[in-house]
């Protein structure tokens, strides 16, 4: 039972309108091509440490198309700004598959940031991205490298305990 509904919710999408109500009050929530008015990257977060960022999808001509997006995370709570996607890419290759504006990235990440390249989330119609943004969030204090070492084993759970415990986790956290 468990089982099939992870499976079926992986499946679920989730709205930016959503998302912006279930985020830790640290975190922000975006379109990125709204990202534009911003100067600076502090500007943007406006004192938040976090900030999940929906890239929208473009034609060639750069007109916002209604197809679903791709969440990713900007992380300030380090030493250095963290780019997280759950997919692994680089900046570079989702602002060119999703045909975005790279001058919006170029002028806020810079060149001195972090980023993820290691693809956590299952390709194909997995629509996970905006958990593993939601997760990062929460967890936006821990390092990236022990974040993605919470992902690289296969978690075997033997009672109802580990699992209620697995599934408040992440909440508990986010109120602390």
């Amino acid at each position: 039972m468990l089982a099939e509904l992870i499976r079926r919710n992986v499946k679920e999408p989730l709205s930016i309108e959503m998302l912006r109500k279930v985020v830790p009050k640290w975190c922000k929530v975006s379109f990125y091509d709204k990202l534009a008015k911003y100067r600076t990257l502090a500007q943007a977060l406006q004192g938040a440490k976090c900030m999940i960022v929906l890239y929208n999808i473009h034609d060639r001509k750069k007109n916002t198309l209604n197809k679903a997006g791709h969440f990713i995370l900007i992380n300030n709570a380090g030493k250095k700004v963290e780019y997280f996607s759950s997919s692994g890419w680089s900046v570079a290759k989702e602002l060119d598959v999703t045909r975005s504006d790279p001058n919006i990235f170029k002028r806020l990440l810079g060149n001195s940031f972090i980023q993820n390249t290691v693809a956590l989330e299952k390709q194909g119609d997995s629509n996970d991205c905006w958990r593993f943004c939601l997760a990062r969030a929460i967890l936006a204090d821990m390092p990236l490298k022990q974040f993605l070492k919470l992902f690289s084993n296969h978690l075997h759970l033997k009672n109802a305990d580990e699992i209620v415990t697995l599934m408040t986790m992440l909440y508990i956290s986010a109120l602390e």
